[in-house]
């Protein structure tokens, strides 16, 4: 049953290409958790009401089991998104899988992003003051991996409020300057956008419409994707979309790489028993 509650919903449908596997489900921590479950904790003691977590065929059982070592059965759900072919059709298609199962407002975070424990009362905060869709943003440089380049929504922000994201594909150090594939520099106080996104519930279904579209004009297109960002440029640039901006503490860190790993593992290691418990109580 629907409700009106505030949700985490947790993008978990990646194929994990550069990192070499599933990263999803890598294990963390003194207890093995996976990196998103410390986001639900987050969200645990923000009060929301649910975790949302999209996956691909055949990952449901594995998350299924990690989870309920702690959340009580009515706290999560899984959603799997379906697809006829074996590269997913991109974030903004998983997401509109959510159509139908929620109807309040909705924190989105990717799976192997760690935002900071603070993010979700961020969210819950804003949602609060009646703000009905924000961008979680953060700065560049602290966002940039030192195992290769990286992509990224560039935010252009005007008065606290988002107008537009420009994907940005291959930045990286050179040197002492931040540079993009056209060897553009990038300052590192930069805005970008990780994918945390405060949405509303009509944005699913606008959502809809346009994933159905998009399938329709690529159905035997084995490599096209369809992202959450684009699709909220889209949403902005028709004025169906006013999203204020938010930004947060230079806390984030993830996997795009493999070498990324041993990093993330110590950074969690660090937290725990600090803005984590070591076991994590049962959320009932």
């Amino acid at each position: 049953m629907p409700t009106t509650d505030l949700a985490l919903v947790i993008l978990a449908g990646g194929l994990g290409s550069r990192f070499g596997g599933a990263k999803q489900i890598e294990p963390f921590g003194h207890e093995g958790h996976f990196l998103f479950e410390y986001a639900c904790y987050d969200a645990m003691r923000a009060g929301f009401e649910k975790v949302f977590i999209i996956v691909r065929p055949g990952m449901q059982d594995v998350i299924s089991k990690q989870l309920n070592r702690w959340m009580h059965s009515k706290r999560f759900e899984i959603l799997v998104q379906e697809q006829n072919r074996s590269k997913p059709w991109g974030t903004a298609h998983a997401l509109h899988f959510l159509h139908g199962k929620w109807e309040g407002s909705f924190l989105v975070l990717n799976a192997d992003d760690y935002y900071g424990s603070g993010i979700c009362q961020s969210a819950a905060d804003l949602a609060q003051n009646g703000v009905q869709a924000a961008a979680l943003l953060f700065e560049l440089a602290p966002t940039l991996s030192p195992n290769g380049p990286v992509a990224r929504g560039l935010c252009n922000v005007e008065n606290h409020y988002l107008l537009g994201i420009e994907e940005v594909l291959q930045i990286e150090y050179k040197g002492n300057e931040i540079k993009d594939e056209s060897q553009r520099t990038l300052s590192p106080a930069a805005l970008i956008s990780m994918n945390a996104w405060l949405l509303p519930p009509l944005f699913l279904t606008h959502l809809k419409v346009l994933v159905e579209q998009f399938l329709i004009a690529n159905t035997d297109n084995e490599t096209a994707e369809i992202y959450l960002p684009k699709v909220i440029n889209e949403m902005i640039a028709a004025g169906k979309l006013a999203v204020q901006v938010l930004e947060m503490p230079p806390k984030w860190f993830g996997l795009t790489y493999a070498d990324d790993l041993a990093e993330a593992k110590s950074q969690i290691l660090a937290l725990e028993g600090k803005a984590y418990s070591l076991v994590f109580p049962t959320w009932i």
